[in-house]
């Protein structure tokens, strides 16, 4: 059994280059173009990279645009749409007529990612969640896996820190660290969780999870071991 949401959409892998260094006028309800037309209509805001410029690193979980399934709180539907996702600003953003705006209204996003040996993941973005720390059911979170009403979630928090280097200058970097928190569908409950052998507790619905555990030679300080052990219980 899989334990990842499926959405269906058709996925043509094209790789775009972002562009920095401009001010993306308002736009609200346009048809977005991003090297594709993509005929929707979505509700955006304009945002300002300008200010990504000169700052190494990226603000950014991929690079490249993705042709992501997009679901909007209202409902709506799309498959074609050319997304990246802001894990500095905590945004999808979309290329409309080569200029960034912002979803505002997002519920949830997917897509296909594929890494340098080919693999295929399924990327997950939500929203949804409840109030935690200082973060709102606007905030997405990245699904890993899930199990019953059990989810794992992942928050990634990146900052612009200065960066000393031994005999070279200071450099502000993007820097982005992985909070993890589990969510539980039943109780509407959100908590926060480190990658250690204490996750086991906050596996007690499931008396099999300690011996497949086991079994698996799991290492709860790796992400996609704990993805793994989610996954087989």
């Amino acid at each position: 059994m899989k334990f990842y949401y499926t959405f269906i959409f058709l996925i043509l892998y094209v790789a775009i280059q972002a562009q920095n260094g401009y001010s993306a006028p308002q736009a609200v309800g346009a048809p977005l173009q991003g090297g594709r037309i993509m005929d929707m209509n979505i509700t955006s805001r304009a945002i300002d990279v300008s200010r990504f410029s000169g700052i190494a690193g990226t603000p950014f979980l991929s690079v490249d645009y993705k042709q992501a399934f997009v679901k909007t709180k209202t409902g709506e539907q799309f498959s074609n749409a050319w997304i990246k996702f802001s894990t500095y600003s905590n945004e999808i953003l979309l290329e409309n007529a080569s200029q960034l705006v912002a979803l505002t209204n997002v519920d949830s996003v997917s897509y296909v990612e594929q890494s340098d040996n080919h693999e295929k993941a399924n990327i997950i973005l939500k929203t949804g969640y409840p109030g935690i720390e200082n973060k709102t059911p606007e905030t997405i979170y990245q699904i890993l896996a899930y199990r019953g009403d059990l989810q794992l979630l992942k928050y990634y928090q990146t900052k612009v820190e200065l960066v000393k280097k031994m005999g070279m200058p200071d450099q502000k970097t993007f820097v982005t660290t992985p909070i993890y928190y589990i969510y539980r569908s039943g109780s509407n409950s959100i908590k926060r969780v480190k990658l250690n052998k204490g996750l086991l507790g906050e596996l007690k619905d499931f008396p099999e999870a300690s011996k497949k555990a086991s079994d698996l030679s799991t290492n709860f300080r790796e992400e996609k071991e704990v993805i793994r052990l989610l996954s087989s219980i």
